[in-house]
C-alpha cells in the first residue's frame, strides 16, 4: 500500500511541476508570442509588403532580434505577409487582418 501511495504522490508531483512552470513556446527562450499581436499593414511603414527589422522594432519596441529571426522563416531578413500569418496561426493570434 505504501508503494502505491508513493507512486500516486510522485505522479501528482510530476504533473504539478509540469503545469506550474513558465510556458516555453519555442526551443529557445523567446518571449510570450501574445505580446507580438498586430496587423501586418500597421508594421509595413514603407508599404512595400515586406517588414524589415527596423519596421518591426518601431512597431514592437520591446522586440529583440531573435524574435524577428524566428518569425522570418525564409531567412531573407524581411517578414512577408505569409510569414506573419504563419506566426500568428502557430500561436492562436489570428484576428483576420
Amino acid at each position: 500500500m505504501k508503494k502505491v501511495t508513493f507512486i500516486l504522490v510522485a505522479i501528482i508531483f510530476a504533473f504539478l511541476m509540469a503545469c506550474s512552470g513558465k510556458t516555453n513556446y519555442h526551443k529557445s527562450s523567446l518571449p510570450d508570442p501574445a505580446s507580438f499581436k498586430g496587423h501586418f499593414g500597421d508594421m509595413d511603414a514603407s508599404g512595400d509588403d515586406r517588414v524589415d527589422w527596423e519596421e518591426f522594432k518601431a512597431h514592437f519596441s520591446h522586440a529583440q532580434p531573435d524574435v524577428f529571426k524566428a518569425i522570418d522563416l525564409s531567412k531573407d531578413n524581411v517578414l512577408s505577409h505569409d510569414e506573419w500569418h504563419a506566426f500568428k496561426e502557430a500561436h492562436g493570434l489570428i484576428d483576420h487582418d
